[in-house]
Order: C-alpha cells, then structure tokens, then sequence
C-alpha cells in the first residue's frame, strides 16, 4: 500500500471513529480504535473497501469498523477504504489491497463467475460472502393521469429506465422483467439520469420511472412534492420463481409514512449489500468479525439510518448469493442462524 493511501486510509478510520449521536458511550477510548496507536506487535489492520464518503456503503463499513475496533478480534483492529463502488471494491480484494469489501449482491455474483463488467478480469471463485447488510429498494412512480395502477399497465407506456450499465438501469430492467414485461413493450423505453426523473415526469414528458436506493430518495420526493406523483406496488406475476432465478433480489416494503404521500405499506423489491471477504482470510477472522458486530448488534444498527431494521436473522441469510465464507458458515451454525 503506497503512503498516500495509507495516508488516506487512516484518515478514513479516524472518521469512522467519530462517536454517532445518540450512540451508547463505548468503555474503549476512541483513540486506542485508529491501527496507528496500537502496538508494533498487533497484527496490521483488517481493510474494508467502501463506497463513496456521500453513500450508504461507507458508513455501513464505518459501523463494521466501529465494532472491530471496539472488540478487535484475533487481535486486530478496522480501517475503512473508499471507493467509487462495488466494481472498484473487487479489484482492491483482487489484489489484497483490501481484505472486505461491501459489494451489491448482484455484483458479487457477477464477479465470481466472470460476466458482464468483470468479463475481462475474469472469474473470481476465491470471493466468499460473509454477513447481508441494508437493502437498496425499488420505487416505481407514475405521473398523474397516466392511468397506471399497476406494472401490468406499464406496457405501452414511456417509462424511463436510467442509462444503459447504470444500477438504476439493471434494477428497473430486473422489475421489469418480474412483471412479465419486456422493454420492447414499453413505448418508447427512456434512458434518463437518474437526477433528471423528476423533472421529465412532471413536465409529462415521461409516464413512469424507477428510483432504486434508501428510501425516501431525495429524486423521489422531488416528483411526489411536484407534481404528486404516483407510487405503483411491484408485484412479480412470476413470484417466487423470479427470485428462485435471480436470488440477488429479496422481498421488500416501502413503509407507510416514508413520503407523506403513502398511506400504505408498498410491496417491492430490493437487492441487498453484503460484507464480502476472500478465501486469503481465516476462518478464525472472519468469525471473529461476525462475533463482534452480533456481540454489540444492538448499538451497530443504530450507528447509521442506513442500518436500522436489520435483524441477525436477515444478515445471515438474505441477498447472500455466493459461497459463504468457511468462518461464516461456522459462526452461523454454531448460533442456529442457518
């Protein structure tokens, strides 16, 4: 690792070490949780690939990092790494620049068998899977008058999809297909930015469109405040058959009250981020890093939004698409998780 970024790293651990409000005090003292104040003799810091400082993924690693360093398992302490997402985060595991990484779901399993954007570094059957984090859900939106009530009517209809290779553009596509539909039955599909939705659903110049994230979305709100915009429940005519094959994905709720607007809970779907590690890790670390977030699960979930609602039983089992790490399967076995 180069100075500057382990510089940077550093940097980063110290943030994460910031104490979150209305967090219980911790015994340790946040100084002893940054790896450049532990003794020459601890093991060298286990490093975590993120996400961008403005994302999810950082401060659900920053949360990892916290318990880490709190309890340092095996001895060893936390950093937190950003990035610019999953696809940066598997090359850093790649290399060994990074020892986890918080990927999403779909990407993960994309990696390990070598397709789409990881067709040319090829497939990465050393990637395990070690604990399921928050979920990043669907939410479809139909402008007034639009006569859309549920995917079905959709077809036909000018849906925006996002642009082509973007996250928003896979998990509109993923929905779509759920519903039964194609893109060729919608008229004509739409390849807006994401930052632009709102705007063209408003104005009419779209009928629907996709919002894929933690909820509520700043995007979304924008075209419910402007122009009341609709929300559409995502029911599968396929049901447990598409998730039987594409096992990325999970059930999910958009709760009542998450935009003024929705007076009932919202089915949907969501495709979860997950702790990953490699087989270069031990099973003893990664159990022990198991052991740590269930040890303070309580005071993890409440260290960002981003985590509440998660339950041990959940992060065991949900979005959890690749091989399970041995130390996983071990702790989740011996806690009756699986």
């Amino acid at each position: 690792m180069t100075c500057l970024k382990a510089a940077m790293v550093a940097t980063m651990v110290m943030v994460a070490a910031v104490p979150v409000a209305g967090e219980a005090s911790e015994p340790r003292p946040m100084t002893a949780q940054v790896p450049g104040a532990a003794a020459p003799t601890d093991p060298r810091p286990l490093v975590i690939a993120s996400g961008e400082v403005t994302g999810y993924y950082f401060p659900a690693a920053g949360a990892v990092c916290r318990v880490l360093n709190k309890e340092r398992p095996q001895g060893r302490g936390c950093a937190v790494m950003p990035s610019s997402g999953s696809a940066a985060n598997i090359a850093s595991l790649r290399s060994g620049e990074a020892d986890l990484a918080i990927l999403q779901a779909r990407a993960a399993q994309m990696a390990v068998q070598g397709r789409e954007g990881f067709k040319e570094a090829g497939p990465f059957p050393d990637l395990r899977a070690i604990m399921s984090l928050h979920g990043e859900t669907v939410l479809v939106l139909a402008r007034q008058g639009a006569a859309i009530k549920a995917l079905a009517d959709l077809k036909g209809k000018r849906v925006n999809l996002g642009r082509p290779g973007s996250f928003q553009r896979g998990m509109a596509e993923a929905v779509i297909e759920s519903a039964g539909l194609t893109e060729g039955d919608l008229s004509p599909a739409v390849e807006l930015d994401l930052s632009d939705q709102a705007v063209e659903l408003c104005e009419g110049n779209i009928d629907a469109a996709f919002f894929t994230g933690v909820h509520p979305m700043t995007e979304a709100q924008a075209a419910i405040d402007e122009c009341d915009a609709v929300a559409i429940p995502v029911s599968m005519k396929g049901g447990e058959g598409f998730l039987k094959r594409s096992p990325w994905f999970a059930h999910a709720v958009i709760r009542k009250g998450t935009y003024e607007s929705l007076k009932e809970d919202l089915t949907s779907l969501q495709v979860k981020a997950v702790l990953v590690g490699t087989t270069r890790l031990s099973a003893d670390d990664v159990s022990g890093v198991l052991k740590a977030v269930h040890t303070n699960f309580g005071s993890f979930t409440r260290l960002h939004p981003v985590l509440k609602g998660l339950t041990k039983s959940t992060t065991a089992k949900e979005g959890l698409t690749i091989k399970p790490h041995d130390g996983a399967d071990r702790f989740y076995t011996e806690t009756n998780l699986r």
